[in-house]
């Protein structure tokens, strides 16, 4: 009887007792249930509060937990396991609003519009490092809303980490007022952006609104390169 009290005690334990002692601290609150199964809303500064939910999945793998994440514009689900070096999800998959994601801080003209379909199967995320993730996002109905209206058809972005940094693949796979294609690399200490973009052969007049984003080329299309420092 003796010996089973820790058992207990683990199983029993409230999550708003490890919460408390975590860096997630400050943007969780409303923490109720145990370690094994529980609920609490995350909300960061500046964006909507999200539900989320989370149950031990110990029938598929004793290190497993199973999450959800569901608020206005967001529905997200994976499995997480704990790590004392980096944050490792697997099966994330669902949708994410563009209203809910915060490109408007960099965009400041141009609105990003339309839903991002979310299918990676592994992400890791440690501090000092870039992050490491296999999988894709797809924006569908992609548009911008603002001083410049206009769409951009489908846009696909691969995801592959098994080289040396993150390396993001961006390719247009449904037809938009404007294609984009290109690559992002992310590496220790610094990023890599590398897009072309062309505009509609029949709206020329984009060409003149976007030529100011990066180097025109002979053929017409719009060469974006950017670099700089990380600071992860």
């Amino acid at each position: 009887m003796i010996l089973m009290v820790p058992v207990i005690v683990v199983i029993t334990l409230p999550a708003h007792v490890i919460v408390s002692r975590v860096d997630v601290a400050e943007d969780l609150r409303n923490v109720q249930g145990t370690l094994w199964q529980g609920e609490a809303v995350w909300q960061q500064p500046g964006m909507a509060a999200i539900d989320l939910r989370w149950r031990w999945s110990g029938w598929n793998g004793w290190s497993d937990w199973s999450w959800q994440a569901q608020g206005q514009g967001v529905d997200l689900r994976g499995s997480w396991q704990p790590s004392m070096a980096a944050t490792r999800l697997a099966d994330i998959s669902g949708r994410i609003d563009m209203r809910q994601l915060d490109a408007q801080t960099w965009l400041i003209s141009a609105r990003p519009r339309g839903e991002l379909e979310v299918d990676v199967a592994r992400a890791v995320i440690a501090d000092g490092q870039p992050p490491q993730v296999d999988g894709k996002l797809i924006w569908r109905d992609a548009r911008l809303a603002g001083a410049v209206e206009e769409s951009l058809g489908e846009i696909t972005v691969r995801l592959d980490s098994q080289g040396r940094g993150q390396r993001a693949e961006v390719v247009s796979t449904e037809p938009g007022a404007i294609q984009v294609r290109g690559d992002i690399d992310l590496g220790a200490e610094r990023y890599e952006v590398d897009l072309w973009l062309r505009a509609s052969a029949e709206r020329p007049e984009l060409l003149r609104q976007i030529a100011w984003l990066g180097e025109p080329q002979p053929d017409g299309q719009v060469r974006v390169r950017l670099s700089g420092a990380l600071g992860w």
